[in-house]
């Protein structure tokens, strides 16, 4: 239901740009995220110890402002699945596992990029690079669970540690593309923490995530 009303109000506030006519073209994009979480333990070497990588869901919708022909800004606003593949596998006393080895646990983040754009060349298929900064924030999460065999007991992996964690974020925004026409694109970016989602004496938190973005110019169509 959070995800459905998301993205009503994401595609409100591109109708609302687009009618204004302040960006120069508009347009939407969907992909996938691959991410992961990296785990430092400040007071004990622990072998592995960042989570593995996940396949998550991308939407959103974007903007332009051009500055020249090279140069533009462009703002996007949508909602990522973020999070990590679990590695740890739980082993009770009597030898039976619990069986939660490689399940996920998902984050579901409202973001907001502010990227710079820098389009060199003026071709059909136009190379371009993107770099700035993304706002992240977690408004809701899907926990592991695991089952105690003897009791049939059902507990939550992660909830005590995740329920600790700072809901908004701050990263970075890395990326290539290339354009088609003026109307469609494909691009590549990498999202680098800068702050951390965790942090205290003994446990630093951060999240660490690709994404991979197939777009189209709403205003370029119509």
């Amino acid at each position: 239901m959070k995800q459905k009303l998301l993205i009503i109000i994401l595609l409100s506030l591109i109708t609302k740009y687009g009618n204004a006519q302040f960006f120069d073209q508009y347009g939407l994009n969907m992909g996938a995220s691959y991410s992961n979480q990296l785990w430092d333990y400040k007071l004990i070497s622990i072998d592995n110890s960042n989570k593995d990588y996940k396949i998550g869901l991308s939407f959103f919708l974007s903007a332009e402002k051009k500055i020249n022909k090279i140069f533009s800004i462009r703002p996007e606003i949508g909602y990522t699945q973020k999070g990590f593949k679990n590695n740890i596998k739980i082993t009770f006393s009597d030898g039976t596992s619990a069986g939660i080895d490689k399940k996920n646990v998902t984050f579901h983040n409202l973001i907001l990029n502010i990227g710079f754009k820098i389009t060199p060349f003026d071709y059909k298929f136009s190379p371009y690079a993107i770099w700035g900064f993304r706002g992240n924030y977690m408004f809701s999460y899907t926990d592991i669970t695991f089952e105690e065999p003897g009791s049939g007991l059902k507990f939550n992996m992660y909830k005590s540690i995740i329920e600790e964690f700072d809901k908004f974020n701050l990263g970075g925004l890395i990326g290539i593309g290339v354009e088609l026409n003026d109307i469609s694109y494909f691009e590549i970016e990498y999202n680098p923490s800068i702050t951390s989602s965790f942090n205290d004496s003994s446990l630093e938190i951060k999240d660490n995530g690709w994404g991979f973005k197939l777009g189209i110019y709403i205003n370029k169509l119509i």
